[in-house]
């Protein structure tokens, strides 16, 4: 008997003795492995870091995040919530853990994994390593992220990333990020970040940190995401209001301009400071085109006065479409030409865009909100500081204005 024949009479065999069809009804379904998942629609991972002096306010969004889970349409099997958090300074773990309802119909945090402090969560590495964990405990068509920190946007630290057994001076500037252990202060910077990130995997991005949505940023993340939202300001300490927008960013098609308008909303009811923007990344090759165009061709203003300025660092992050425009002339017809072309890319990729008119030292009418333009920007000069020669490195700068 050939090899074929025995084959052939071995599946016969199979078939009589176990009651399968062998019709061939059933030839092309695969064979689900055991204890295989199925994927949700989507999942969210929020990254916390919180092991600095925000360490209540995270307290207080998972207590948000537990009152939203009503609201959000097949959380647990459609849709997942994850939370990665290192919880304070003196937490000896970090934690992954996942918003459920248990069979009594408890909604809370189940813990999934646990991650040791021999690696600061600020580390690409430790960010690789969750991004890993997140597709195995939570299998997913679509991810959405949330990073929930400190942050000053572009500005490096140049943290070396050494253990905590490692001497370290705690330093106030940040990219993303302020993981405090044992006495040392760790940060990411932007570059990092990007790295970090894996192409394809997150449909967009959230930043619920300070001055996140600096043109730098959103420019050097452009590969990473569909969508980036954020603040080009501070916001203050209780960051988003996680009970009304996370069903927005939770859902299988996640409404990021719904999410927008509800923490502007929340906020500029409050009569406080407030700003957000969600951005597309696919056009900002165009946005870099348009505004290289401008640099090449105006004169850079030698003054910054009376341009919107969303910073209160030493590192000024003026308002990007006023500054840039201030490049022109408005009386020569070329400069309308080149002003037309940007409005129309920057137009193009805005989402949702919303400023209210207050800063965050109070003061009234500190910010037109007709001149927000939804992004920050820095202009370098001719300084060789380490942070200026960083600037010189960033994808937006090589782009725009080598």
């Amino acid at each position: 008997m050939n090899r074929f024949l025995i084959i052939l009479f071995s599946w016969a065999l199979l078939c009589s003795t176990s009651g399968l069809s062998c019709s061939g009804e059933k030839e092309n379904e695969p064979v689900k492995p055991v204890g295989a998942k199925d994927n949700a629609k989507r999942t969210v991972l929020i990254y916390a870091v919180a092991s600095n002096n925000l360490a209540s306010y995270l307290r207080d969004d998972k207590n948000e995040m537990i009152q939203a889970a009503p609201s959000i349409d097949g959380l647990g099997s459609d849709v997942r919530v994850l939370l990665y958090s290192v919880a304070s300074q003196s937490a000896t773990e970090a934690t992954l853990s996942e918003l459920t309802q248990d069979d009594s119909g408890n909604l809370g945090f189940k813990d999934l994994r646990s991650y040791d402090r021999n690696r600061f969560s600020t580390d690409p590495e430790r960010m690789r390593q969750v991004y890993a964990d997140l597709k195995d405990e939570a299998p997913a068509d679509k991810y959405g992220l949330v990073f929930w920190s400190h942050g000053t946007g572009w500005v490096p630290n140049f943290s070396d990333h050494e253990t905590p057994s490692s001497s370290g001076v705690s330093q106030i500037q940040k990219s993303y990020g302020s993981d405090k252990y044992q006495g040392v202060t760790d940060y990411c910077d932007i570059d990092e970040l990007a790295e970090a990130l894996p192409e394809g995997m997150f449909d967009y991005i959230w930043f619920d940190c300070c001055y996140m949505m600096g043109v730098e940023t959103v420019y050097q993340l452009r590969n990473k995401c569909d969508y980036i939202g954020g603040y080009p300001t501070e916001d203050w300490s209780p960051g988003m209001n996680y009970d009304e927008t996370l069903p927005f960013l939770a859902a299988p098609t996640p409404k990021l301009a719904a999410a927008g308008q509800a923490f502007f909303d929340y906020y500029n009811n409050q009569n406080v400071a407030v700003t957000v923007t969600v951005m597309k990344t696919d056009g900002l090759e165009q946005l870099a085109k348009a505004a290289s165009d401008i640099y090449a061709y105006g004169k850079r203003p030698e003054s910054a006065s009376g341009i919107q300025n969303y910073s209160r660092l030493k590192t000024p992050m003026y308002d990007f479409g006023q500054f840039t425009k201030k490049y022109l002339d408005e009386k020569d017809p070329h400069s309308k030409t080149l002003s037309d072309a940007f409005d129309k890319s920057l137009k193009d990729i805005t989402v949702y865009a919303g400023c209210g008119t207050k800063d965050f030292n109070n003061r009234p009418n500190a910010f037109d909100p007709e001149i927000y333009s939804g992004l920050s920007c820095y202009f370098p000069s001719s300084s060789t500081s380490l942070t200026e020669t960083y600037y010189k490195s960033l994808d937006w700068y090589l782009a725009t204005l080598p």
